[in-house]
């Protein structure tokens, strides 16, 4: 089973992501906040993770450079999850190691794209 992390600070949208990924047949935890997110990584490191870019406490680009500079989670699959398009977001995306963006709102084909779950995890490219 595939563990996922949600980190998203709008409870709305949080759980509609959480709620698709159970349905997809994911083991899912959730976080607020890219703080939050660090201690529940510390906890348990998951295979994919799913985080926001604007979120209070620690935004999900300051999330992500300390996710990356931990050689335990730099590799770890990261979808960046926005409904903005911030200039030289996706620059900066791909210079933390950003495995794809997700547009909100997605559709339930965007996310099924993300999740091809083979005989081994595979997120595409952004």
């Amino acid at each position: 089973m595939v563990k996922a992390l949600v980190v998203e600070d709008e409870e709305d949208i949080r759980n509609l992501l959480v709620e698709q990924l159970l349905d997809k047949g994911c083991e899912v935890r959730k976080a607020d906040n890219g703080a939050v997110a660090l201690q529940r990584i510390k906890e348990e490191i998951p295979d994919i993770i799913f985080v926001d870019i604007v979120m209070p406490v620690m935004d999900g680009i300051l999330f992500i450079s300390e996710l990356r500079r931990d050689p335990e989670t730099s590799k770890v699959p990261v979808v960046l999850v926005s409904a903005i398009n911030l200039p030289g977001l996706k620059e900066r995306a791909e210079m933390l190691g950003v495995n794809h963006l997700l547009a909100k709102p997605w559709d339930d084909e965007s996310l099924d794209r993300m999740l091809k779950i083979n005989d081994e995890w595979k997120i595409p490219a952004i």
